[in-house]
């Protein structure tokens, strides 16, 4: 058995917290059936770069799911959806607060139809927000969350963290809400809050002095050459988390500066004067034979590596972090269990409406019923 095997989640979300939200379930044996608009489904369909048509967004974060297509604004519409959230364990929705009332799918609502649905809902500000009604992205949601004014000059992120970390909580919550479920329960979770719930020491620090941290103000934003990142003769780089004194003893030593041990917490000028020279020792080699050189004498130094030679890496292999579902390989989860939480081998993202027809007869509805409600437009 995996660990969410029977548990049946309805996804109408679309784009990335949903997603990965849903995504972990599926990971753990739960079924997923994703429930998208007629004609262009979920967006991230088509979320650039695409591989042959397809987009391995998608692919990583919609596998193991199946996909129905339903139109919610229509009558006939609602009516298939609530006959399919009355088989349903947990309910996940990604629109702004009061879209899904308007749709007659409110928390309020659906209880009625389903007394025991775990009904998760993800959005921008969350339900009670003066905010809930605007739109945004992740790069919104991290200007308002601080994490992008850390730097001198506010960028582009590399990340989405809002997303990830919204869609995990919102996995978290459900997992909470399934282990003891006896009346129906509403999660409401806001990605700006997911987010800033992250920066427990950037807050920390400010709480605790009153200032917002920059580059350079303390050990955990680059103020100790014993935590830092230094350049290499190939233009590469090398990140230094010495932290503790065997470790930074260890380094000094391999470096062959063993004289630097005892300056680790010296006065300013001494601390510029050890970053100045682990600065012109690392200059000397390229960042691959300082990993050769550090990496196995407990130096807490690791090669700064790109995304592609982090994928290609030992450790992501023997983590199993790629997987082959069909032609497709996409990212795996890093959680590993025993017994497997999944038992069902991955399945690749479904086509959108791949499994309309199934589902459908499975909710009673007949070929002809089917077959005439798709002919409508009211599903695909």
């Amino acid at each position: 058995m995996g660990f969410l095997d029977g548990v049946r989640v309805v996804d109408a979300t679309r784009l990335l917290p949903g997603g990965f939200c849903t995504m972990i379930l599926s990971d753990m044996g739960a079924e997923v059936i994703k429930v998208e608009q007629p004609g262009l489904g979920d967006y991230m369909r088509v979320t650039p770069p695409t591989k042959g048509g397809r987009s391995p967004v998608h692919a990583t974060v919609n596998r193991n799911k199946k996909s129905i297509g339903i139109d919610l604004k229509s009558a006939e519409g609602k009516a298939a959806m609530q006959r399919l959230l009355r088989t349903a364990d947990v309910f996940v929705e990604g629109f702004r607060p009061g879209a899904m009332s308007r749709l007659g799918l409110s928390f309020a609502q659906v209880k009625k139809v389903n007394p025991k649905i775990v009904y998760c809902s993800i959005s921008a500000y969350g339900q009670e927000s003066t905010l809930s009604s605007m739109p945004g992205h992740d790069i919104n949601f991290q200007s308002v969350t601080g994490t992008l004014a850390y730097s001198a000059k506010s960028e582009v992120p590399f990340l989405q963290l809002g997303d990830i970390a919204s869609g995990m909580y919102a996995a978290l919550g459900i997992l909470g809400a399934l282990s003891g479920r006896r009346r129906p329960v509403f999660i409401d979770v806001p990605i700006v809050g997911s987010l800033m719930s992250w920066m427990v020491l950037p807050a920390s620090a400010y709480l605790a002095t009153g200032k917002a941290p920059k580059e350079g103000d303390s050990l955990i934003f680059g103020s100790t050459p014993y935590y830092n990142v230094y350049r290499t003769s190939d233009g590469k780089y090398v990140a230094v988390a010495a932290i503790e004194p065997v470790f930074w003893r260890n380094l000094v030593g391999a470096l062959g500066l063993p004289e630097l041990e005892p300056l680790r917490f010296g006065t300013v000028e001494e601390r510029a004067r050890v970053t100045s020279e682990l600065e012109r020792t690392f200059v000397t080699r390229t960042r691959d034979e300082w990993a050769k050189a550090l990496m196995d004498k407990d130096t807490c130094a690791t090669p700064v590596l790109t995304v592609e030679e982090a994928l290609a890496s030992d450790w992501a292999k023997r983590l199993g972090m790629l997987v082959g579902i069909g032609r497709e390989e996409v990212l795996n989860s890093p959680i590993r269990t025993i017994p497997a939480m999944r038992k069902r081998p991955y399945t690749a993202a479904p086509r959108l409406g791949k499994d309309t027809a199934s589902v459908m007869k499975a909710l009673g509805y007949s070929r002809a019923d089917t077959q005439r409600l798709k002919s409508k437009g009211v599903i695909q």
